[in-house]
């Protein structure tokens, strides 16, 4: 069996099950997922995540508690050190890509955020399948797939949130400043005719007040789209400016255009350590 644990918003959370996917898929084994940190985060005073993969076409078995309690701790209170040791004094995270997760057998339980696209490339396609919605768009969000399928549309996330809001987090990952998206918007022009920008943000007014998009630009909003129907409506595109976020990163990698130009910030963290293939070769890389 093989059990990863979910953490984070929706895009770490597909980072996390589509490593566990991969697996399972190799090992023709059973996956399974353990949300124990998604419902006790409000509890212990971190930001709440909902169960994001519950939109999606995706396996969902949920670990029993003793299952994870069997798998995460075989040594009992040894292993329990030994993870504290890992995360407090190691601090390993389990961020980079590590060949050797990929030849794992055998029980399993996956704790760590897994941003490398070499963790489950080359199940690209069951991807493509399961990371789509189980339900019809909201009348809201299926009004604006038209319109994303009747223009050269261009999705334009902007991240702000806890990026600019928590002093820590913002020394760590960076933000994307004015002049980025002005050099990844210029690129657009220089390379397509006629874009129409859709722009994704959880900043709205910030972004209408200081960022100039263009006269072809639709702003999404409204409380009858889901995060799952934006980065839904983010992948119908046809090209992608992404914010240094996991969120609009999938956006741009499950875009199934051929032709799509995808402009991405470097470097993509500013402290924090990132996997250097994070960013596709295929991607244009703009400094943030």
């Amino acid at each position: 069996m093989i059990i990863t644990n979910l953490k984070g918003g929706t895009g770490n959370q597909m980072f996390q099950y589509a490593l566990g996917r991969h697996l399972a898929f190799k090992n023709n084994d059973t996956l399974k997922l353990d949300v124990t940190n998604l419902s006790i985060a409000s509890e212990v005073g971190n930001i709440y995540r909902p169960f994001a993969l519950e939109a999606f076409n995706v396996k969902k078995e949920i670990a029993t508690s003793e299952e994870t309690q069997n798998i995460k701790y075989p040594y009992g209170i040894l292993s329990k050190i030994w993870i504290w040791f890992s995360f407090k004094i190691l601090k390993k995270f389990n961020v980079l890509f590590n060949p050797s997760i990929l030849n794992l057998k055998g029980d399993i339980y996956l704790d760590g955020y897994w941003q490398s696209p070499k963790y489950f490339e080359k199940i690209r396609e069951v991807l493509l399948e399961e990371f789509t919605l189980n339900s019809a768009l909201s009348f809201d969000a299926s009004n604006l797939e038209k319109t994303i399928s009747e223009t050269i549309a261009v999705s334009l996330h902007v991240r702000r949130g806890d990026y600019v809001k928590n002093p820590q987090v913002l020394k760590e990952f960076g933000i994307c400043s004015i002049d980025y998206y002005k050099r990844a918007i210029k690129h657009i022009e220089d390379s397509v005719d006629s874009p129409t920008y859709f722009v994704f943000s959880d900043d709205l007014a910030w972004v209408k007040k200081n960022l100039p998009v263009g006269e072809k630009v639709v702003y999404i909003q409204g409380e009858n789209i889901t995060d799952t129907e934006e980065l839904t409506l983010m992948s119908k595109c046809k090209h992608n400016i992404i914010a240094n976020s996991t969120f609009s990163w999938w956006g741009a990698w499950l875009n199934q255009n051929s032709n799509k130009i995808v402009v991405a910030p470097t470097p993509w963290f500013e402290t924090q350590p990132y996997d250097k293939d994070l960013i596709l070769k295929s991607w244009i890389q703009k400094k943030k």
